[in-house]
């Protein structure tokens, strides 16, 4: 494994489980740990274990953005223990609602989960292109078809 991986799209989903986040999620960093609650693809739940009614849908972000891509630094590998690349699965939080063309998703902020060890982390990229309110469906929010 290199120093940093390229975090690209991955065909393995995450298994349902509970899994640690060893210092929680910014702004949730009390609750440590949570189950994945596979929904309706692409999207999935993310919803603590000690405190049901907090919850996150997630989902896959290569489904939308196809060329999605950035540099997992070697620190979060260690952290979460990846030792296979086919263990890493990524997801992002999305902004629900009822309106479809208003639903976004941050970018800026992925979660890593490794499936191999139940370890997982949401990390913040630094000097990115990406945003935290991509539109979840491009060409609508453009005006084109989907």
């Amino acid at each position: 494994m290199s120093d940093s991986q390229t975090a690209t799209n991955q065909s393995t989903t995450e298994k349902e489980g509970v899994y640690t986040f060893s210092k929680g999620i910014p702004g949730f960093h009390e609750i440590t740990e949570y189950m994945v609650v596979q929904q309706i693809t692409p999207f999935s739940l993310l919803q603590s274990a000690s405190h049901p009614e907090t919850s996150f849908i997630m989902i896959d972000p290569f489904v939308y953005y196809p060329d999605y891509e950035f540099e997992l630094p070697q620190e979060v590998v260690d952290e979460l223990g990846i030792t296979k690349e086919e263990h890493v699965v990524i997801r992002n939080i999305v902004s629900w609602n009822k309106k479809a063309e208003h639903r976004t998703v941050n970018l800026v902020a992925p979660i890593i989960f490794n499936i191999d060890n139940h370890q997982a982390k949401q990390i913040i990229l630094q000097n990115t292109q990406y945003t935290i309110r991509h539109p979840l469906q491009p060409n609508v929010a453009k005006g084109g078809e989907f």
